[in-house]
């Protein structure tokens, strides 16, 4: 009953700008929500897509160079195995530049990051990311991200 009242003084003015402002608050709603619904979609991409490399190309690599290294202190990579590792810092490169770009959230960045970590502070890996490290700007701040979690930082 009151809304009735209300509405019969409000000139034809004012219910113009309250419909506006209503059908503005429903844009911006269904803009976040669709915003938000193209981001879910990307990460899922982007976490498919890595995993399934990582899964492919690096994890049993990666897992034969540290028990080779473990049971051999003499071990010395192939070069097959460095361009591997290579490989590898590359792809945690490119997980990180989406993690800048905040496609990546940071329960998950965590996750991937401790990864890294273990495989990167090998005794054996950790000569080649120390070779690497010099070359900073190739791994899009990668290496600064890590920082004095690295051993042989430099």
């Amino acid at each position: 009953m009151l809304l009735g009242i209300g509405l019969f003084y409000l000139t034809k003015e004012k219910v113009e700008v309250l419909g506006a402002v209503i059908a503005t608050g429903i844009s911006l709603s269904l803009g976040i929500r669709q915003y938000k619904t193209e981001n879910d979609k990307l990460f899922k991409e982007l976490f498919t897509e890595f995993n399934a490399k990582y899964d492919l190309k690096f994890n049993d690599m990666l897992e034969e160079i540290v028990d080779k290294s473990e049971l051999d202190k003499n071990f010395k990579l192939s070069s097959n195995e460095e361009k591997l590792i290579i490989d590898y810092l590359n792809f945690c490169a490119e997980e990180y530049l989406w993690k800048t770009k905040e496609r990546i959230p940071k329960s998950v960045w965590k996750s991937w990051e401790n990864g890294m970590l273990y495989y990167l502070n090998n005794p054996i890996i950790n000569n080649i990311v120390s070779e690497q490290k010099l070359q900073k700007d190739s791994y899009y701040g990668l290496f600064e991200k890590l920082g004095n979690r690295l051993k042989n930082n430099v």
